[in-house]
């Protein structure tokens, strides 16, 4: 046999071994695949036994297994296991093969749906099972996709179609209104202000309430509301970092200031005083062109020609078409 005969039949048996060793790893894999191990629960059942407690039994010998802890099944529901036995007492977050469970008196609420904290951390229960907050991936609605709506249970809550939308806090709407919702639920109890995907809007007793006109405090911040809405800066704004009383006003011409001792209030928009009147102020300066419905700590107030106007008592509609009622100069709430 030449020296080119023997490298040719070298590589082929090579080639032959390779081949051999592949396909018992082929077969290997295959045989683990289809030979997966059955979760121990489907190896048990809960009953009650003679002494009237329940355990779970082995399916294959009817006997109790003492040495399993978990959560286990019968025709009942899911329950709490022990060392064998259920534990009719035990309430929180319990795991099986299956992942974790939201348990109470014992049994797997699958009726739960809500953020929890056990053990120290935090869980989304979503249909009774378990999962970490920092694993869980919450779903994005837009409030306008959704509706709120009466459940079989009696209950009130945000719908996407026909489906509870237990991540969704905001506010959505239905036919009555626009409704604070609190983890797919309507929050009556709710008064404040609140945002969705459309702005902040203020909310009494779980409803917007869009005839609220004034300043509310809210969040530990103060707010200007306009039918229900939080107004942006550009129409009213005022900083809160002084007390207006403590402020005068100062000057001549058109150039008038307000005062914060003996230095401009520069970082100052609001509304402040002095003894011929209250004034409209821009950071730190009066804006003698000021027409319109501005703000200070004390309330919204209808200005003219940058001063409040207290001798105006009636209906008042600004620039945008929001109707204020005024007396005295004061925005009623």
């Amino acid at each position: 046999m030449t020296k080119v005969t023997q490298k040719i039949w070298a590589v082929i048996l090579a080639a032959l071994m390779m081949v051999t060793v592949f396909g018992a790893l082929v077969m290997t894999t295959g045989s683990t695949t289809a030979k997966a191990a059955t979760p121990i629960e489907e190896t048990l059942v809960v009953k009650q036994a003679k002494d009237k407690n329940w355990y779970t039994f082995n399916k294959s010998n009817n006997k109790i297994n003492y040495k399993y802890t978990g959560i286990a099944k019968n025709n009942l529901g899911w329950w709490r296991v022990v060392k064998g036995k259920v534990n009719f007492k035990a309430n929180g977050v319990f795991s099986n093969s299956y992942g974790n469970w939201w348990v109470e008196n014992g049994k797997v609420n699958f009726d739960k749906n809500d953020t929890v904290t056990y053990n120290k951390k935090t869980y989304v229960i979503r249909d009774g099972k378990a999962t970490l907050e920092k694993d869980y991936k919450y779903k994005q609605y837009d409030c306008n996709d959704l509706t709120v709506k009466q459940a079989p249970d009696g209950n009130w809550y945000a719908f996407d179609g026909n489906t509870i939308a237990w991540d969704y806090t905001g506010i959505a709407p239905n036919g009555n209104g626009w409704w604070r919702i609190v983890r797919g639920r309507l929050d009556w109890n709710a008064t404040g202000v609140f945002s969705n995907n459309n702005g902040e809007f203020y909310v009494e007793k779980g409803k917007v309430n869009f005839a609220k006109y004034g300043v509310v405090n809210a969040n530990g911040k103060t707010y200007t509301i306009v039918a229900g809405q939080v107004a942006s800066s550009a129409n009213n704004g005022y900083s809160t970092n002084y007390d207006s009383s403590k402020l005068v006003v100062k000057g001549s011409g058109n150039n008038w200031y307000a005062y914060n001792g003996n230095k401009v209030a520069w970082d100052y928009t609001g509304i402040a005083p002095n003894e011929n009147g209250w004034w409209r102020v821009e950071n730190g300066k009066v804006n003698f062109s000021a027409n319109g419905i501005y703000q200070n700590e004390k309330g919204l107030w209808k200005v003219t020609n940058g001063k409040v106007d207290f001798g105006y008592t009636g209906p008042f509609a600004d620039s945008i078409g929001n109707v204020y009622t005024i007396v005295s100069g004061l925005v009623q709430n």
